[in-house]
Parts: C-alpha cells; structure tokens; sequence
C-alpha cells in the first residue's frame, strides 16, 4: 500500500486569542503548499482517499491538497489524526475504508515523523517540516516488516533517498 504523511502547511502563530484548534493557514502558507501541491500533482500523486486531522489547519492544507491533485474521492475528517496520533489509529482508519491502495494522512508533528520512523525502522526520529509530504510503501500494521521509502517532499524539493535527510 501506498501511504502518504502530510503535515499541515504553515499556520497563523499560537495565541491566547485563538484556540489550538482554530489555528489556520497563513497566506503564506496556503501559497507555499500550493505550489508543493502542485509538484505532488507532476509527480503522480494519486491516493486513493485523503484523511485529515480535524484541526483547521490541516483540513485547509487536506482541502488544497485534493484540489491540486484533482482528487474527486471523498476527504474523510478523523480523530484518529489529532495531536497525539499514532499508527494504530491510522491502521483502525484504514480498517473502516477496505480496499484501498493507497491514502494520504494530512496531520502534525511530532506524530507524523514519529509513524515515519516507525515505519521505516529509522533509529531516532527526524521531523518533517510544515507542508512535507512522507510516501512510503508498506502496510500500517505494527506485526508487519517496516515500510520502504519512496519519496520526501519538503520546501517544494523531491528527495528519492534517505541519504541527507537529518535524523538523530
């Protein structure tokens, strides 16, 4: 299965005023992942189904994402992806959706770069920046081998390798 991670673009910064949760993109960012967007659409990116995190900011980064992509499917809204997700709840997402090869999980960090990982059996962690997109080929299933790398796209750039990708 193909999956992709996909943290949130850039947001408006944390304040008093406004909730975690209603934290949304900044212009800047909604102009940045369009462009990433639309490299993702050059490259092929097709998945089968884009789950997001209910925060703002992720839904809005999900929202572009499917637009650049031409993606007709339906954009699923899931707990499973709030702060504090993990594997097991993605793998339990996948599980309510059968038959699917591949699905893009729009999140935060440090969860998503923390699945990574555990996917790829990377000892320590990297993190991927605000808009990176992680693919790897694999299944979410802890009992499972880990996962291969298949791409990184961050700052608008493809890595096809791990190699230069920092991690401690």
């Amino acid at each position: 299965m193909e999956l992709f991670l996909v943290r949130h673009a850039k947001a408006i910064a944390r304040s008093f005023d406004i909730p975690e949760e209603h934290r949304y993109l900044t212009p800047e960012g909604r102009s940045e992942f369009r462009d990433y967007a639309g490299k993702l659409a050059k490259k092929g990116m097709a998945p089968g189904m884009i789950f997001s995190s209910p925060l703002i900011r992720a839904v809005q980064t999900a929202e572009i994402l499917a637009e650049f992509l031409h993606f007709s499917g339906q954009l699923v809204v899931a707990a499973e992806l709030a702060p504090g997700a993990d594997r097991e709840g993605l793998q339990r997402l996948l599980a309510r959706h059968t038959g699917l090869e591949s699905a893009a999980f729009v999140g935060h960090e440090p969860d998503l770069s923390r699945i990574g990982t555990e996917m790829l059996g990377i000892p320590g962690a990297f993190s991927l920046k605000k808009g990176a997109v992680l693919a790897l080929s694999g299944e979410l299933d802890p009992a499972t081998p880990a996962a291969r790398f298949a791409w990184l796209q961050a700052k608008g750039t493809i890595a096809t390798s791990l190699e230069g990708i920092p991690h401690s």
